[in-house]
């Protein structure tokens, strides 16, 4: 995917940009001096609509293309209006660490035993080669029984690819239930099954 850039003078005015249609932006990174841009609002919304955190992107401007990744997207709190983007120029041969969702596929058999799924991460941060990291983890989390969780050194990653981390956080898990939610569950049930009057 293709953004095309204008330069932009740093006295320029976000206000007056954004009047104009277009957002502002930046390039920095690996050997350059930031580089300040704008965008055009309507093909930026486009691109990141279906765009994914992990995508590479080729910024283009002034007969230059720097391939990037996005750092950071400024949103209105209200309206979620795009007000700022923030590109990364990364050197292809370095390591870079970029957090990666993750998906869980399957039901737990702990679950259906009438365990609790819980997900403490969504994400996972990654160390690797830019054009090597995965737009997501795909996790299998059908053999997990009561008291069953997977871990961040559990993970299958792809060749190259490593835990931006020396903690072995928990990803996802099963618990049990506590006597007290059991038997709630019951007196819910045993309710339920009153007939109504």
């Amino acid at each position: 995917m293709q953004f095309k850039a204008q330069t932009k003078e740093a006295k320029a005015k976000a206000k007056v940009l954004r009047r104009q249609s277009r957002i502002p932006a930046v390039i920095y990174g690996s050997n350059i001096e930031p580089i300040n841009l704008s965008l055009d609002k309507k093909e930026t919304f486009t691109i990141l609509k279906k765009a994914r955190r992990t995508d590479i992107f080729e910024v283009t401007f002034d007969d230059k293309t720097f391939r990037c990744i996005i750092k950071e997207v400024q949103k209105h709190p209200v309206t979620s209006d795009i007000y700022h983007v923030d590109f990364y120029k990364f050197d292809p041969n370095k390591h870079i660490n970029i957090e990666v969702p993750i998906i869980l596929k399957g039901d737990a058999k702990g679950v259906k035993a009438g365990g609790d799924l819980y997900q403490p991460r969504k994400k996972v941060a990654l160390n690797s080669l830019p054009d090597k990291i995965p737009h997501e983890i795909v996790l299998d989390v059908t053999n997990l029984e009561i008291g069953d969780s997977i871990h961040a050194f559990d993970l299958e990653l792809p060749e190259g690819v490593k835990i931006a981390s020396s903690k072995n956080f928990e990803i996802v898990g099963v618990v049990g239930k506590s006597k007290e939610e059991l038997a709630q569950e019951k007196e819910q049930e045993q309710a339920e099954s009153q007939p109504s009057k």
